[in-house]
C-alpha cells in the first residue's frame, strides 16, 4: 500500500508553481541518497552545519553560508541576530528587546507582504517607510534611519517598481553603517542570483531550499558575510532562544548542500533549454485543445527565470477547467481568464503525462 492510499491523500502533478502549499519542488536522486546516508548515523550538528556552510560558500562564491529551516525562519534568524547585536543575553531575551540597543528594522511599504511577520517574530520592531500605493524615495529611506536601526530588509520581487534600486539602497546603508538583508526566496533560477546580491553589497541574501533548488522543502540557505554566519552558529538552533523552533535536521543540511551542488553543476543555458522544451510540449498540447492567445512567459510568478505557457481555453471557463484538472490530478495556474502551465517542478516525462491529462480533461469538458 502506498503512503497516499494509507493516509487517503491525493497525489498531483504540479504545473502551477513552487508554492509551499503544493509541496514546492521534488528532490532529485542524489539529494535523496545524501539524506538517507546521513540519516543512518549520528553527527555533531554544529560540525556538520559549519562544514556544509563552508562548502556552500565555496559553491556560491560567498564568504560564508548557513542552512536554515526554510526562508521564513531565515528571516527570523537574521532579524534576531541583528537586533541582539550578537550578544547572547540579548538574544536569549528575545522577543523582549529590552537589552537590545538597536531594536528596529526598516522595510519599504510597497514591499509589504505576509513574510514580514517572520521578521517581527524575532521581537524586532518593524518600521515601514513610505505610504501604500506610492513610490518611496531614497531620501525618505535615509530620513527613516536612526541610531535604533539594526538592519534594512529588502524583498526582491514585492513592490520593487515603487522602491529605489537595490544598488542605491546598498550605498545609502553602507554610508550609515547599516546592514541590508535581501529576501530572494524564490529567485532561482538563474543560479547567479546565489552570489549576485552579495556581490552588489548586501550583507546577506536568503533563498528557499525547496523551490528552484529542488532541495528539502523545510530548508533554506543564507549566504553572505562571515560575521553574520558566526552569529547564527553561536546563537541559532539547536541552541535555546527565539529560533529554537527553527531546528535544522542533519538530513535537511545534507540534502540542501547536495541540491545546491547539483543545481550549480548544470549550465544555466542547458537548464533554460530544458524548461523551454517542456513549455513547447505544453504549448503544442494547448494548441491542439483549441487554446487561443498562447504565449510563453519568460518569467515565473515572482520574477524568477522560469518560463511558463499561458493561454485562453476554448469553450470553457479557465477557472472551471483548472478545477477539473485538479480533480484529475494536475495543478495549473489561472489568472485573468488565462490558464498557465509552469513545468519547472516536473521532469520531461512527468510533463508529457501532465499534457495527456490536460488534453483528455479539455476534450471531456467540450463533450459535456
Amino acid at each position: 500500500m502506498s503512503i497516499f492510499e494509507e493516509l487517503g491523500v491525493h497525489c498531483y502533478l504540479n504545473a502551477e508553481d513552487t508554492f509551499t502549499s503544493n509541496g514546492a519542488s521534488c528532490m532529485g536522486d542524489e539529494t535523496y541518497r545524501a539524506m538517507r546516508e546521513i540519516s543512518s548515523s549520528w553527527v555533531d550538528l554544529a560540525e556538520l552545519q559549519r562544514a556544509a556552510g563552508e562548502a556552500l560558500a565555496r559553491l556560491t562564491h560567498n564568504e560564508a553560508a548557513y542552512v536554515s529551516a526554510g526562508a521564513a525562519s531565515a528571516l527570523t534568524l537574521c532579524a534576531a541576530a541583528a537586533v541582539s547585536g550578537g550578544d547572547r543575553d540579548a538574544f536569549l531575551a528575545l522577543p523582549d528587546t529590552t537589552l537590545c540597543g538597536r531594536d528596529e528594522v526598516v522595510l519599504l511599504t510597497p514591499q509589504r507582504n505576509p513574510y514580514a511577520r517572520s521578521i517581527a517574530a524575532s521581537g524586532a520592531k518593524l518600521r515601514w517607510v513610505g505610504r501604500e500605493g506610492r513610490g518611496v524615495s531614497l531620501g525618505e529611506l535615509g530620513a527613516a534611519l536612526t541610531p535604533r536601526t539594526a538592519a534594512i530588509f529588502y524583498f526582491v520581487y514585492h513592490g520593487a517598481a515603487l522602491c529605489p534600486p537595490l544598488e542605491d539602497i546598498l550605498v545609502l546603508a553602507s554610508a550609515n553603517g547599516i546592514p541590508v538583508f535581501v529576501d530572494a526566496a524564490a529567485q532561482l533560477p538563474p543560479a547567479e542570483n546565489l552570489w549576485k546580491y552579495t556581490e552588489l553589497g548586501a550583507e546577506l541574501a536568503l533563498f528557499s531550499g525547496g523551490k528552484g533548488l529542488a532541495g528539502p522543502q523545510d530548508s533554506g540557505i543564507i549566504v553572505g558575510k562571515r560575521r553574520w554566519v558566526e552569529r547564527f552558529l553561536a546563537l541559532g538552533a539547536p541552541h535555546e532562544g527565539v529560533c529554537r523552533g527553527s531546528k535544522v535536521t542533519r538530513e535537511a543540511i545534507a540534502g540542501l548542500y547536495t541540491a545546491v551542488r547539483v543545481f550549480l553543476s548544470e549550465p544555466e543555458e542547458e537548464r533554460q533549454a530544458k524548461l523551454l522544451r517542456k513549455c513547447e510540449l505544453a504549448g503544442e498540447t494547448m494548441r491542439r485543445c483549441g487554446f487561443t492567445g498562447l504565449r510563453i512567459e519568460p518569467k515565473g510568478p515572482v520574477g524568477q527565470d522560469s518560463p511558463r505557457v499561458t493561454g485562453v481555453p476554448d469553450g470553457v471557463d479557465a477557472q472551471t477547467l483548472r478545477e477539473a484538472l485538479r480533480r484529475a490530478g494536475l495543478l495549473v495556474g489561472c489568472e485573468g481568464g488565462r490558464l498557465s502551465f509552469h513545468p519547472q517542478m516536473m521532469s520531461e516525462e512527468q510533463t508529457k503525462t501532465a499534457c495527456a491529462i490536460l488534453e483528455e480533461t479539455a476534450r471531456r469538458m467540450k463533450e459535456v
